[in-house]
């Protein structure tokens, strides 16, 4: 059947469901067309009958037109046609019931779309215009961390804004900050609720204007492997998601969340400006660094996040050709420089003093904040101290001991093994011992023959098994929170694990006792009460990585200075007798001098330790991260300096 075979009320009757069936402005379109239309038919009608029987008080067309107009817009206006001849009465009570209908209908779907705007909000379908600002994809265990740590980041910037958008209710989303962040500072907050693989939810939060992108991973690392690799294809359908939206030539750095190293190796692939880290992998080389050094916790809670100083790349406006690195370090009174970042991305930490800067290279180091870094046109002159006659500081063979299991002890075992001499002691206990753990611990000993490492299954709340063990060989002792379940109850086994090792050593009462005590931590919230049992070194694990996250979010280059310094090559941080640096430590001595007399040993310092105050967690236990070159420090001979080293001696 063609078209002309339809009637004029068929084809009528389906353009006008067409144009209904477009949306709210359609139909308020054909509301206000009614609306008017009634008007001029009344008033029309109106007319007729006043020449049909005229009336002295409507002899103006436009009084006719306007009563008409107030009598269909308002009922009582009928009151009007009280002296009016009979005609007159007959259009007001036509014009009446119109109104009733039509006036009322607009009124109607006037309120309900300004209901339905309401609920849009609401559920957080609205669109977001903003620029600059952090887009976060996912509600995963890290989200609150992250945004307090970009809140301290962002105290410097004009009305920056943080987007949230996850499959959750808005409302729901709103609640949970509002419960958790007291003073959100000059950052807003911006939640939106949609999946975050959708082109059209993604470019309502403005992917393509936003700064960087962070998607988290909506499964935790203790999730069963099935559960993982089901969240990381669903992370990289997001990535693809926002790189399309963003342009495959978008420079937008994007942070993703991914458990397995395949799936990071296919984002990386795929993407250049893709940035994935490796959770497990931190966490268990930071636990290993943490355990041999006792106060390395606390420099890298300094270093890590926005509150004390961070890592910057910087490049002053007059180039830094033909610069010593020497020279550079003594060009910035309140950063400290640790290394060079190439023009080609190379990181290189710790380079020799005499390394020359070649164009388009920058400054690797740390400050307070961007807005602090300034780069003098002189060197600040510093009086080299004398320095002692050049020794090693002495290596042994070490004894440590694991408590617990969970997918970071291979790592850990691993990276002990890449640091400690041959002949040295790995011990890991744990209360039940499967074959899967029994074969994880067996592949790991075969590559490392020349390292003694030993399985043993004792209860540790038991004090005559603790005896067995006697904890006060071991150098220090690792208690690993197991993976899976609530992290308030692992804290809970854990702190019980501690108190028991803590109670055993305080019963020994012997004064040459340095067995360190590293605790590992999911819940921030649990860290007074383990200062409160004697424990300095300890870890938070989702803080850490939650804080590195944002970190990378601001400068995705950062992640590069982690993981070098997190690997058993190259340089990482170490803190070192005061007695390796100088020969005279009575007196003041500005920090500037202590940095001078780091480079003669090849080091590159940025901090001190004072022994003294090593108790006291309001004074960050004696760590200075990043103190003036100017600041003056009245030493003993037990007190250290922080540097930047190849090795321990």
């Amino acid at each position: 059947m063609s078209k002309k075979d339809y009637s004029f009320s068929e084809k009528f009757k389906y353009s006008f469901d067409n144009f209904m069936s477009r949306g709210g402005g359609s139909i308020f379109l054909a509301l206000m067309f009614l609306f008017l239309g009634a008007i001029v038919v009344v008033a029309l009608f109106r007319f007729i009958a006043n020449l049909i029987a005229p009336q002295e008080d409507m002899a103006n067309l436009f009084d006719q037109w306007w009563l008409s107009f107030l009598q269909i817009a308002d009922g009582g206006a009928i009151g009007e046609d009280t002296d009016s001849n009979f005609l007159n009465k007959i259009v007001g009570i036509i014009a009446l019931f119109l109104g009733m209908v039509l006036f009322s209908s607009l009124v109607a779907f006037i309120t309900s779309q300004f209901e339905a705007k309401l609920d849009e909000l609401r559920r957080g379908k609205s669109r977001v215009i903003e620029k600059g600002h952090t887009l976060i994809l996912g509600f995963g265990d890290r989200v609150l961390e992250i945004i307090r740590e970009l809140i301290i980041a962002n105290e410097s910037e004009k009305s920056p804004a943080i987007v949230v958008l996850a499959e959750k209710e808005k409302d729901e989303m709103d609640d949970f900050f509002r419960e958790r962040i007291e003073n959100s500072k000059n950052t807003r907050i911006i939640t939106r609720s949609g999946s975050t693989s959708s082109l059209q939810a993604l470019r309502k939060v403005g992917v393509k204007d936003a700064k960087s992108v962070i998607i988290l991973n909506d499964s935790s690392v203790a999730a069963p492997d099935r559960e993982k690799k089901l969240s990381d294809a669903r992370v990289l359908k997001t990535v693809m998601a926002a790189m399309s939206c963003a342009g495959e030539d978008s420079d937008l750095p994007i942070l993703t969340e991914l458990h397995f190293d395949s799936k990071r190796r296919l984002a990386r692939s795929m993407f250049s400006n893709i940035v994935s880290i490796d959770e497990r992998s931190i966490l268990a080389k930071l636990i290993v660094q943490t355990s041999r050094i006792s106060g390395l916790a606390q420099v890298y809670d300094s270093l890590v996040g926005f509150a004390g100083s961070e890592f910057y790349f910087y490049k002053p406006k007059s180039g830094l050709k033909g610069i010593r690195y020497e020279e550079a370090m003594f060009r910035f009174e309140t950063s400290c420089v640790l290394g060079i970042k190439k023009a080609k991305g190379a990181i290189i930490l710790n380079p020799a003093a005499e390394t020359v800067f070649e164009d388009n290279d920058e400054i690797i180091l740390i400050a307070e904040d961007d807005s602090t870094i300034k780069y003098l046109p002189e060197m600040i002159n510093v009086n080299f101290p004398k320095p002692p006659d050049y020794v090693l500081a002495q290596r042994s063979i070490e004894s440590q001991l694991i408590v617990g299991w969970s997918e970071k002890v291979k790592i850990i075992m691993d990276e002990y093994s890449d640091y400690l001499l041959n002949g040295s002691n790995i011990v890991v206990v744990l209360s039940d011992i499967d074959e899967t753990v029994n074969q994880d611990f067996d592949e790991v000993r075969k590559k490392h023959p020349k390292i003694k490492m030993s399985l043993l299954k004792l209860d540790i709340h038991n004090e005559e098994d603790i005896a067995k063990l006697k904890p006060e060989q071991f150098n220090s002792i690792i208690i690993l929170n197991p993976d899976g379940g609530d992290a308030e109850l692992k804290d809970s086994e854990t702190i019980a694990s501690l108190l028991e090792f803590r109670n055993y050593l305080k019963k020994l009462d012997l004064k040459n006792v340095k067995t360190q005590l590293i605790t590992e931590v999911a819940d921030s919230d649990n860290i007074e009460l383990i200062q409160n049992v004697g424990v300095k070194d300890f870890l938070i694990s989702n803080q850490f990585v939650s804080k590195i996250y944002a970190q990378c979010s601001e400068d995705p280059e950062v992640l590069k200075i982690y993981e070098d310094l997190f690997s058993s090559e190259g340089n990482e941080v170490y803190i070192k007798p005061i007695s390796l640096f100088l020969s005279d430590v009575s007196g003041g001595v500005t920090f500037g001098q202590l940095c001078a007399a780091a480079i003669k040993r090849k080091e590159t310092c940025f901090g001190v330790r004072i022994k003294s105050l090593e108790e006291s967690s309001t004074d960050n236990y004696g760590i200075y991260i990043n103190p003036d070159k100017s600041k003056i420090f009245n030493l003993s001979s037990e007190d250290m300096l922080i540097t930047l080293a190849e090795d321990e001696t």
